[in-house]
């Protein structure tokens, strides 16, 4: 029971002493993004080795979007041709991605943030582990 309630107790502290997202760090997130992991609240995890898929934000100030996009084998870059908007959100020390489209509402955390890595928590507890996208290019 002791080794339960200390291992609890590391888990706190080492989570209150993580390192919130600077507002000033948020053109960071400009760019493409390849999804390198996904984590389920349960713990379960899938890794993705490569993908030629990436999802796509393109900031301005507080505001920005995300979509979709594919490399081409020619590195070339093609969209879905759907955009998602959202609105950066500052609130209780931590940074949210407030989306809005004709059909919903949702919101996502931003829990790190930095030039190579991006992690990104759903409502739903799932966390999205990305990696600075490179397009793949044969011709090279």
């Amino acid at each position: 029971m002791k080794k339960i309630v200390y291992t609890l107790f590391v888990a706190v502290l080492l989570g209150s002493c993580s390192k919130n997202i600077a507002i000033e760090d948020i053109e960071l997130l400009n760019g493409y993004w390849e999804i390198n992991e996904v984590e389920t609240p349960e713990g379960e995890s899938k890794a993705f080795e490569s993908n030629n898929h990436a999802d796509y934000f393109q900031l301005n100030e507080m505001k920005g979007i995300r979509t979709k996009i594919v490399s081409q084998l020619d590195g070339t870059i093609q969209s879905n041709g759907l955009q998602e908007n959202f609105m950066i959100k500052d609130s209780a020390n931590a940074l949210y991605l407030n989306y809005q489209t004709e059909f919903s509402k949702w919101t996502e955390k931003l829990e790190r943030l930095n030039e190579n890595e991006l992690i990104i928590v759903t409502k739903n507890n799932i966390r999205y582990t990305y990696k600075r996208f490179i397009p793949i290019n044969i011709n090279e």
